[in-house]
């Protein structure tokens, strides 16, 4: 499904990252990909950059520190993972949700975000200020 393009507004300055937290690893297929397809497709027909990152495909350490290594993991995909999140204007997480209990990967990734939380931007904000955040959930 496409929006269709609107000519009164050019959206085409903006990135965003779609953080799909499934646990079913590439190239499976995830009912959460599906939702967040539609509204990937929707920001794409208004000319956003969307980038889809399935999180569990990379090696996040566990941790909200902002490199893992430098406190004993050997692997730890978060900071280049974060250079994509610091550079979305939007960003989406999406997850299944069981029981009423988000992923496992969805939980590591909101620890990984909260550990970046207290960092400033250049004006001297807080990293997140300015940004659009939002939340699609699959489930039954």
């Amino acid at each position: 499904m496409t929006a269709p393009s609107s000519t009164a507004w050019d959206f085409s300055d903006l990135k965003a990252v779609t953080l799909n937290c499934t646990l079913k690893r590439s190239p499976e297929k995830s009912h959460t990909a599906g939702l967040m397809q539609v509204s990937e497709n929707i920001m794409r027909g208004q000319g956003v950059d969307v980038s889809h990152i399935r999180v569990v495909d990379r090696p996040v350490a566990q941790g909200i520190y902002p490199d893992m290594r430098e406190h004993g993991w050997e692997e730890d995909a978060w900071p280049d993972l974060w250079k994509t999140v610091l550079a979305a204007d939007i960003v989406i997480v999406g997850t299944p949700i069981w029981l009423g209990q988000i992923s496992g990967v969805c939980k590591l990734l909101i620890d990984r975000l909260y550990g970046m939380s207290g960092e400033h931007n250049a004006k001297g904000q807080y990293v997140y200020y300015g940004k659009v955040g939002a939340c699609l959930v699959t489930g039954n």
